[in-house]
């Protein structure tokens, strides 16, 4: 799992940016939300214009040459920050896998223009590439590449990408290790609901969702869910238009679903959408995920979450589901000022079970 990222002039991120999923305490309570010692089930606070869909597009950045998935590229148009002088922006990753950490930095001038890569296994570099450099040979010290033909010679692709795409690799522990993180960056996901059916990685195309819950013979799944979430109402297939569709159903008339539900509708219908699919991602960011709901509802997504073994990332600014009912005071982050700190770090009170972590914020009682 992902366990820190660090990031420096992308978009707003002018200075080195830091987030650290480790800062956890020894709470007692809400347990399954952390993993491997790590945050495992976050949401995330801050101002409008702070940088919370900005660092969803950052923490994704490494898709975009690593994964042959859906990449977003218009959110990508204006990469470097602005008021930087520097030429490429900076990221590093480091990853947790059992008792393994894998370290993975690099540099970029754009979405799809590498300057240099460094990935390391519990302090060893492993794979090095560095095109601002008259030497065209990647560095790369895994067990089973020793007759891979390492010249790239101008090509694009990334070091380590062409590593894992022409590499028949020994199983060893390093390996391992170096496929489980290959594997964890080609399963994340980011989707939000502003923007319609708007994602980056895990999978590519323009899927319907109203085919996708046909096809996969899930409309009356699909119906208990809505009824559970609180929207009372009774669903079929109808044809339209010369195809298949979902309607509302009445008895002796039928509406359009498309035409006629609300807008939390339509966004809950997105979320069930990828909610079928989350058994299989890695790491989920939902920027703004509750942006259509009622408070209830959002309260009711998160706990659905709580059910999936994906690393998870919510932005809101619903602060009536900061509880810990729900999550607990280390997996709350604020975000401003290009910091970002969990709870118990944006006070000197000591949070326990029995505070009102909500009532706290309206006091102005952390500080980031």
């Amino acid at each position: 799992m992902l366990t820190k990222f660090e990031v420096k002039n992308f978009k707003n991120f002018k200075e080195n940016f830091v987030f650290d999923f480790t800062k956890i305490n020894d709470y007692k309570f809400n347990t399954e939300c952390i993993k491997n010692n790590a945050v495992n089930k976050a949401i995330i606070y801050g101002p409008n214009g702070c940088g919370k869909s900005n660092l969803g597009f950052a923490l994704f950045d490494i898709t975009s040459h690593l994964a042959d998935k859906q990449k977003g590229k218009e959110f990508y148009v204006d990469y470097l920050n602005a008021e930087s002088t520097a030429d490429f922006a900076e990221f590093r990753y480091t990853f947790t896998f059992d008792k393994n950490t894998l370290e993975y930095f690099y540099c970029k001038n754009s979405l799809e223009e590498l300057v240099n890569e460094e990935l390391f296994i519990n302090g060893k570099k492993l794979i090095a590439y560095d095109r601002r450099k008259s030497e065209k040979n990647i560095f790369v010290e895994l067990e089973g590449t020793e007759t891979l033909n390492k010249l790239l010679n101008g090509n694009k692709i990334s070091a380590v990408k062409f590593v894992n795409s022409n590499s028949v690799l020994k199983e060893t522990e390093v390996n391992k290790t170096f496929v489980k993180f290959y594997n964890f960056v080609d399963n994340m996901l980011l989707f939000k609901s502003l923007h319609g059916n708007f994602y980056i990685g895990f999978e590519t195309g323009g899927n319907s969702i109203h085919d996708d819950i046909i096809k996969k013979n899930n409309l009356d799944d699909f119906q208990k869910f809505l009824n559970i979430s609180g929207i009372k109402c009774k669903l079929r297939k109808e044809i339209i238009n010369g195809k298949e569709d979902i309607v509302f159903d009445f008895g002796a008339k039928s509406i359009s679903f498309s035409n006629n539900a609300s807008m939390g509708t339509r966004s809950l219908t997105l979320f069930y959408y990828w909610m079928q699919r989350l058994k299989n991602v890695s790491f989920v960011f939902i920027d703004e995920f509750d942006a259509f709901y009622h408070h209830s509802l959002a309260r009711t997504v998160v706990e659905k979450l709580k059910e999936f073994e994906c690393q998870t990332i919510l932005t809101t600014h619903n602060t009536s589901i900061m509880t810990n009912d729900l999550l607990r005071p280390d997996c709350y982050f604020l975000l401003n000022n290009n910091r970002i700190k969990p709870l118990p770090l944006c006070t000197d009170k000591e949070l326990r079970q029995a505070h009102n972590l909500e009532k706290m914020l309206r006091a102005e009682a952390y500080n980031v």
